[in-house]
C-alpha cells in the first residue's frame, strides 16, 4: 500500500509550484529589462549622432562578418584610427555598448558587424550605428529556424543596404547567388 507522507506531498508541490514561480518571476522583472535596453540604446544613438564625421562600415550576411571585419581592420587601421566591434558583439546592445564605452573622437572609422535572428534586426542595428557603406558577406539558409523561411534571410540582411544614405556604398560577395540578385537591384554606388 502507498502511503504519501507529508515530507513527500511538500516535495511533490514545491516541483510542480518552482517552474511557476520562476517564470512569474521572470515576467515580473520584464518590464525593467526592456526599459533597460531602451534606454541603452538611446543613449547609444545620441552618442553616436555626436560623431557627425564618423565613417561607419556595417557588415551583414551568414557567414564571413567576423573574417571580413578583422580584415578590414587591420588593412584600414594602417592609415586611420580604427574601432570595431568585439568578438560576438554583433547585437543591439553589444554594438550599443561598444559606441558608450569605447568610440571616442580620435576615431575616423568605426567597423560593425551586425547580427540579427528576426526581420527588422539589422534595420534596428543601422538605426543605432549609422552605416555608410555596407558589405553583404553572403547569404546561405544558416538560422532558417530562427528566420522561418530563407526569404526572410535575404529580406533581413538586405535591411543593411536599404539604410544606408544615398550617398553611401554597397558591396556585395559576387559569390554568391542570393547576393548578385540583391546587387541587381540595388540602385546606389554599389560593387
Amino acid at each position: 500500500e502507498f502511503k504519501l507522507t507529508k515530507f513527500t506531498a511538500t516535495l511533490l508541490l514545491l516541483d510542480i509550484l518552482t517552474p511557476i514561480g520562476f517564470s512569474l518571476l521572470v515576467l515580473a522583472f520584464q518590464p525593467l529589462a526592456v526599459f533597460l535596453r531602451n534606454r541603452i540604446l538611446k543613449r547609444a544613438k545620441l552618442r553616436r549622432a555626436y560623431f557627425k564625421n564618423l565613417l561607419v562600415i556595417g557588415i551583414t550576411g551568414s557567414y564571413g562578418k567576423t573574417s571580413t571585419k578583422e580584415f578590414l581592420h587591420a588593412i584600414l587601421s594602417e592609415k586611420f584610427k580604427v574601432l570595431k566591434t568585439k568578438e560576438h558583439q554583433n547585437s543591439e546592445i553589444g554594438i550599443s555598448e561598444c559606441i558608450l564605452d569605447e568610440l571616442s573622437e580620435d576615431h575616423q572609422i568605426f567597423i560593425c558587424e551586425m547580427g540579427a535572428y528576426n526581420r527588422g534586426g539589422i534595420k534596428l542595428l543601422c538605426d543605432i550605428a549609422k552605416p555608410k557603406i555596407g558589405i553583404l558577406t553572403g547569404i546561405n539558409e544558416q538560422h532558417t529556424a530562427t528566420f522561418g523561411s530563407l526569404d526572410n534571410i535575404i529580406k533581413t540582411k538586405y535591411e543593411l543596404i536599404e539604410f544606408l544614405p544615398r550617398d553611401g556604398i554597397a558591396f556585395f560577395n559576387g559569390k554568391n547567388e542570393h547576393c548578385r540578385k540583391l546587387y541587381q537591384k540595388t540602385k546606389i554606388k554599389k560593387y
